[in-house]
């Protein structure tokens, strides 16, 4: 009698096998996707930043402020500014807060300062 060597793989190895490419998958997808959400939101908060210092640049000029919302990258932002006096009287303190339109949460807040003094 002659024994005939087994050659491959059972079919239970090669389950095991595809079920551990699986779980690799998966977690190299939660890993892509949460890194996809992080840039996003890095994204929006740039915007903001950059929304904020827009506003900021139009109040130390005296542009007409006739909007408290704009829109950049395609995100629309609110924008509230605060101002504040300091111990300074020619110098007064500018608050601007950036949000994404339809959320309370503020995406950037931006200090800055204003010469009141010089003012005709």
């Amino acid at each position: 009698m002659t024994t005939q060597s087994e050659a491959g793989f059972t079919l239970i190895e090669a389950l095991v096998a595809m079920a551990v490419l699986a779980l690799g998958a998966v977690s190299l997808l939660s890993a892509a996707q949460g890194h996809t959400k992080h840039i996003t939101e890095l994204t929006d908060r740039m915007a903001a930043r950059w929304a904020a210092d827009y506003h900021l640049a139009q109040v130390r000029l005296n542009l007409p402020l006739n909007e408290q919302s704009t829109e950049l990258y395609g995100i629309k932002f609110e924008l509230t500014q605060k101002m504040q006096p300091t111990q300074d009287p020619d110098i007064e303190k500018v608050t601007v807060r950036a949000a994404k339109t339809g959320t309370n949460r503020t995406l950037f807040v931006l200090d800055g300062y204003l010469d009141v003094g010089a003012a005709p």
